[in-house]
């Protein structure tokens, strides 16, 4: 972890890169969540306001269920071309995080890595990573702070989407004194704050639905009931015409049943499984998420494995009912 002298470094560079750069590149992870989109929205925003190039990536869409917000039709799915004086990753533990950002990394001049994961290495020439932080949003707004920036109340509701997002509705252990005074802040603005949260957790498709009962009839309780395990398989999606973003927050619902102390949930794709992993307490999941390639932090990380389900449920299983002891 960074020392807070060298993180107030690595501000200032970012804010003198961002002073003198014309041309930038944003990117987040892979299966975004609304911390990736919310944050690189505001960023893009802010950059644009400034007078600068801006070029918004996603490798895969923005979820349905957050294209409510400002200018998310600006997020590209295709790798442009062209050279960027900057790019700026956001919530990548590596760049790989992001998919097939390799070509055009190699095109920038700088890259930054802006993340709130303690798994996230430190491969840019710019490295904000504050894992105290409940959200990467929490950081783009000390950013903003730091640089005077005003915001608008396009830009308050991205940031604040992606704080309520990433903290569970400020349910999550990650939520800090600070986490709530930003979001204070950020309510100042007079965006409509009671809509968005009607957006985002009063609404649902009904493919999200019906893949969170399927999620619920797999659920089963191992290790004395210490550990919940939910799979969805490819044939459900097929099935209910769903995508992978419907079973977002699904892996929640694990944690519900008293004496769970860990949750995992596996997703079957086309190519690959998706492990997602939730605890309580002092269970480290992102030690164990790491250990299959992914990361995370140590109540919520997750992983993405190539291989036959049956397989990757027992690998990943047999190291969870060690965990629990």
């Amino acid at each position: 972890m960074m020392r807070t002298l060298d993180l107030e470094t690595e501000f200032k560079r970012l804010e003198d890169l961002i002073t003198g750069a014309d041309s930038f590149f944003l990117a987040g992870h892979l299966n975004p969540d609304g911390d990736t989109i919310g944050s690189m929205l505001a960023i893009g925003s802010v950059l644009k306001r400034l007078g600068k190039k801006v070029r918004l990536f996603s490798q895969d869409p923005v979820p349905e269920n957050l294209r409510f917000l400002p200018h998310a039709n600006t997020i590209h799915s295709r790798v442009p071309k062209g050279k960027f004086d900057a790019a700026i990753l956001l919530e990548c533990s590596t760049p790989a995080r992001g998919g097939a950002l390799e070509p055009v990394l190699r095109r920038c001049g700088k890259v930054v890595n802006i993340d709130h994961h303690k798994t996230s290495e430190f491969y840019g020439d710019i490295n904000i990573v504050e894992p105290h932080s409940s959200s990467t949003a929490e950081i783009v707004y000390r950013l903003f702070y730091n640089m005077n920036v005003n915001m608008t109340r396009r830009e308050a509701t991205c940031l604040y989407t992606a704080i309520v997002t990433d903290t569970g509705r400020f349910h999550f252990p990650a939520t800090t004194p600070r986490t709530l005074e930003i979001a204070s802040r950020l309510l100042e603005t007079g965006f409509k704050f009671s809509r968005i949260n009607d957006l985002l957790y009063a609404t649902k498709a009904c493919e999200s639905l019906k893949i969170l009962g399927r999620a619920l009839e797999s659920l089963e309780l191992k290790a004395g009931g210490k550990l919940a395990v939910l799979t969805l398989k490819a044939s459900d999606f097929k099935e209910f015409e769903a995508r992978s973003e419907h079973s977002e927050n699904v892996i929640n619902f694990g944690m519900m049943p008293p004496g769970v102390k860990t949750a995992v949930m596996f997703r079957e794709e086309e190519d690959r499984v998706s492990v997602t992993f939730r605890s309580r307490g002092h269970l480290d999941v992102s030690a164990v998420a790491k250990a299959f390639g992914g990361g995370g932090h140590r109540n919520a990380s997750g992983c993405r494995m190539r291989g036959p389900l049956p397989q990757i449920r027992e690998k990943v299983l047999s190291v969870l009912t060690r965990l629990l002891g």
